[in-house]
């Protein structure tokens, strides 16, 4: 065999190789559900809040060796979100319902994926969120979907940033309970407040006229214009009255802090 006939065998080969872990890494992964719950009519997020009781603790960790291996109520709530229909709640029950899915999927993604120690491992350059696929709604959504196709698009709460969790430290905690519509707006609330206040999240440094912020602050910066002139006029809403007049009377910059993607797990 010639030289040029073993380096074309070769190349051949290696584009084999790279050709597999291409499809590997980008293909779309879907969770389709074809058996509708009995009573699907009747939608709860009773499953999901019973779940989230049962395995996540007050720091917002999770327990995922534990749902992994007793997953049954929660694929029973997954069952009633792929055959729901959000259009026919009212406005706060729609905005309810979508982001308990988005934070139901996550942790769908993760178990189906586990053990991982972070939602960037699952699939190259952020495909956790846009090459996974799930049922809800009688539709099949990736999260990105659902996160800035629906919600970002059609509710434009940027609180709505404190409340999805993607997995990971960096991100708000999981609440250890599902939300409800009725407490919809106090829970909007409390958790941007509790995100903002937080010194893993919002800092002050005076000496250098420095605001230190999550990078959910640079990434959705548009989304902190609504109803406000940006980031600095929305995080003075919830920062303590001294530290307000200090960012509005203050010419400051902003820094972003790293953000950890390791994975929310009570393991870590």
């Amino acid at each position: 065999m010639t030289i040029k006939k073993r380096i074309l065998i070769v190349c051949l080969l290696l584009l084999s190789v790279c050709s597999v872990i291409f499809l590997y890494h980008y293909r779309v992964e879907a969770d389709s559900r074809t058996e509708q719950p009995v009573d699907a009519t009747s939608f709860s997020h009773e499953l999901f809040d019973q779940v989230l009781q049962e395995h996540v603790d007050e720091r917002g960790r999770v327990n995922y060796t534990k749902l992994k291996a007793n997953s049954e109520k929660f694929e029973a709530y997954l069952d009633l979100l792929a055959f729901a229909n959000p259009e026919e709640l009212s406005y706060n029950e729609q905005l309810t319902f979508w982001i308990n899915a988005y934070n139901a999927l996550v942790i769908k993604g993760v178990i189906d994926h586990y053990p991982i120690t972070s939602v960037r491992k699952v699939k190259l350059f952020n495909g956790f969120f846009s090459r996974l696929k799930f049922q809800v709604a009688n539709g099949m959504y990736t999260l990105d979907q659902i996160e800035h196709g629906i919600i970002r698009e059609e509710f434009v709460d940027p609180r709505a940033h404190f409340v999805l969790v993607c997995a990971s430290r960096s991100c708000p905690p999981l609440w250890t309970r599902a939300y409800t519509a009725e407490t919809l707006e106090e829970r909007l609330e409390t958790a941007t407040l509790n995100f903002i206040r937080n010194p893993e999240h919002v800092k002050i440094d005076r000496a250098k006229r420095h605001v230190y912020v999550s990078k959910i602050f640079k990434w959705y910066d548009d989304d902190f214009k609504e109803g406000y002139e940006g980031v600095a006029d929305f995080l003075a809403d919830y920062l303590p009255p001294e530290d307000a007049e200090y960012l509005e009377a203050t010419d400051v910059k902003f820094r972003y802090l790293d953000y950890d993607w390791t994975l929310n797990d009570q393991k870590q």
